[in-house]
């Protein structure tokens, strides 16, 4: 059974990660242990565990607050993910274990009918499922180093937010792209493996700045147009 600081760290990841703190969100002891309904000392522990993770920041003057990311911290996380995950995705390939391809042709499976029936809770439910594709590859490699290396970093808030600014099509590639992983694991096949991965994650990386780019430019357009109609 696990813990209450274990219970109310995967409590605040989750929030973190779905975007349920914004970047800079003050958490405060005794709000968080509030919301929570733990006391403060269990959340103090997964408060200090978070910043350890790097999903949560602290200073004197602001106290601990929900990670804040620049395009420079964007942009080198998902670098190191495509070199450690490639590497992961290699090791996975050489191992060649038909469990973990049947797994990832389920997830594939999961990911095709989520995008096919929509809805308000698609961007949330494709986050799981990435999630777990690419924590099932890791878990593949069989390298622990490679787990501790990326456990900070695959499902840090920034990048499962892109979910909720791709487009039909950019999901519809990225499906495409884990199916081709996951044949080449199948196949026995590490350096298609390993290439796949990288070039899935290099082109995440341009989709989000350019989608994010689209998304502001509509939503500087839509104030435009706000700011133009006549007032009564």
């Amino acid at each position: 059974m696990p813990s209450a600081s274990d219970t109310a760290y995967e409590l605040l990841k989750q929030r973190l990660v779905a975007g349920s703190y914004p970047p800079g969100a003050q958490l405060k002891e005794e709000h968080v242990a509030r919301e929570l309904g733990l006391s403060r000392t269990p959340v103090r522990a997964a408060l200090k565990r978070l910043i350890d993770d790097g999903l949560a920041t602290v200073d004197a003057r602001r106290g601990v607050r929900a990670a804040e990311w620049t395009d420079a911290d964007i942009s080198e996380t998902y670098h190191l993910r495509s070199l450690l995950e490639a590497h992961a995705a290699q090791r996975a390939a050489q191992r060649r274990d038909p469990a973990v391809v049947a797994a990832l042709e389920r997830l594939n499976d999961e990911m095709a009918a989520a995008i096919a029936r929509g809805g308000d809770d698609m961007a949330l439910n494709l986050q799981s499922i990435n999630s777990r594709f690419h924590r099932t590859v890791l878990d593949a490699s069989g390298s622990p180093r490679l787990k501790l290396l990326l456990a900070s970093i695959i499902d840090m808030p920034i990048v499962v937010r892109s979910f909720f600014v791709s487009t039909r099509a950019d999901l519809a590639q990225s499906l495409q792209h884990h199916r081709d992983i996951t044949a080449a694991i199948a196949a026995g096949d590490g350096e298609v493996a390993a290439q796949t991965m990288q070039v899935h994650l290099r082109l995440a990386t341009h989709r989000f700045f350019q989608r994010r780019a689209d998304f502001v430019k509509s939503q500087h357009a839509a104030a435009g147009r706000a700011a133009q109609q006549p007032t009564t």
